[in-house]
Protein backbone atom coordinates (compact mmCIF):
# COMPACT_ATOMS: atom_id res chain seq x y z
CA UNK A 1 0.00 0.00 0.00
CA UNK A 2 1.41 3.28 -0.86
CA UNK A 3 1.94 6.10 1.28
CA UNK A 4 -1.10 7.82 2.87
CA UNK A 5 -1.77 11.53 1.77
CA UNK A 6 -4.17 14.33 3.12
CA UNK A 7 -6.70 15.60 0.82
CA UNK A 8 -8.09 18.82 0.87
CA UNK A 9 -12.09 19.70 0.67
CA UNK A 10 -12.98 22.71 -1.06
CA UNK A 11 -16.69 24.40 -0.31
CA UNK A 12 -18.21 27.06 -1.55
CA UNK A 13 -21.04 29.74 -1.28
CA UNK A 14 -21.81 32.84 -2.91
CA UNK A 15 -25.32 34.40 -2.15
CA UNK A 16 -26.53 36.28 -5.34
CA UNK A 17 -28.64 39.34 -5.50
CA UNK A 18 -31.88 38.98 -5.74
CA UNK A 19 -35.32 40.45 -5.34
CA UNK A 20 -36.04 37.78 -2.40
CA UNK A 21 -33.08 35.51 -0.49
CA UNK A 22 -32.71 32.15 -1.57
CA UNK A 23 -34.79 29.34 1.06
CA UNK A 24 -31.63 28.19 1.80
CA UNK A 25 -30.25 31.50 3.50
CA UNK A 26 -30.15 31.81 7.18
CA UNK A 27 -32.41 33.89 8.68
CA UNK A 28 -30.74 36.76 9.32
CA UNK A 29 -30.33 37.12 5.51
CA UNK A 30 -27.69 37.00 2.99
CA UNK A 31 -25.55 38.69 5.59
CA UNK A 32 -25.03 35.38 7.21
CA UNK A 33 -24.52 33.07 4.51
CA UNK A 34 -21.20 32.48 6.73
CA UNK A 35 -22.77 30.49 8.87
CA UNK A 36 -23.96 27.69 6.36
CA UNK A 37 -19.90 26.88 6.06
CA UNK A 38 -18.85 25.06 8.92
CA UNK A 39 -21.95 22.45 8.65
CA UNK A 40 -20.85 22.17 4.87
CA UNK A 41 -17.06 21.67 6.10
CA UNK A 42 -18.13 18.88 8.75
CA UNK A 43 -19.69 17.29 5.55
CA UNK A 44 -16.72 16.67 3.44
CA UNK A 45 -13.90 16.78 6.92
CA UNK A 46 -13.04 13.01 5.96
CA UNK A 47 -11.22 14.67 2.83
CA UNK A 48 -8.44 16.96 4.82
CA UNK A 49 -8.94 16.16 9.25
CA UNK A 50 -5.31 18.06 9.73
CA UNK A 51 -7.02 21.26 9.52
CA UNK A 52 -9.86 23.98 8.68
CA UNK A 53 -10.72 27.62 7.63
CA UNK A 54 -13.08 29.76 5.76
CA UNK A 55 -12.33 33.04 4.09
CA UNK A 56 -15.51 35.42 3.11
CA UNK A 57 -15.66 38.59 1.49
CA UNK A 58 -18.15 41.54 2.06
CA UNK A 59 -17.90 44.50 0.42
CA UNK A 60 -19.22 46.03 3.41
CA UNK A 61 -16.37 45.19 5.64
CA UNK A 62 -13.11 47.32 6.07
CA UNK A 63 -11.31 44.73 5.12
CA UNK A 64 -13.02 42.91 1.91
CA UNK A 65 -11.15 39.36 2.65
CA UNK A 66 -11.08 38.22 5.89
CA UNK A 67 -9.67 34.45 6.78
CA UNK A 68 -10.26 32.08 9.58
CA UNK A 69 -7.72 28.88 9.73
CA UNK A 70 -6.20 26.51 12.33
CA UNK A 71 -5.14 23.28 12.58
CA UNK A 72 -7.42 20.78 13.87
CA UNK A 73 -10.96 19.76 13.15
CA UNK A 74 -13.85 21.65 12.25
CA UNK A 75 -15.49 22.28 15.07
CA UNK A 76 -12.24 22.90 17.28
CA UNK A 77 -11.31 25.59 14.41
CA UNK A 78 -14.61 26.79 14.80
CA UNK A 79 -15.02 26.85 18.40
CA UNK A 80 -18.81 24.53 17.45
CA UNK A 81 -19.23 23.97 21.49
CA UNK A 82 -18.40 27.51 22.43
CA UNK A 83 -21.36 29.47 21.65
CA UNK A 84 -20.23 33.10 22.01
CA UNK A 85 -16.34 32.16 20.57
CA UNK A 86 -18.52 30.45 17.36
CA UNK A 87 -20.45 33.92 16.84
CA UNK A 88 -17.35 35.66 17.32
CA UNK A 89 -16.06 34.08 13.92
CA UNK A 90 -19.22 34.24 12.15
CA UNK A 91 -19.23 38.17 12.07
Amino acid sequence: MGELREECGVAAIYHLDSAEPSPLCPAGGPEEVSRLMPRMLLDIQNRGQLAAGMTSYNPRRKQLIDTHKEVGSVAEVFRTSHRAKFESLMQ
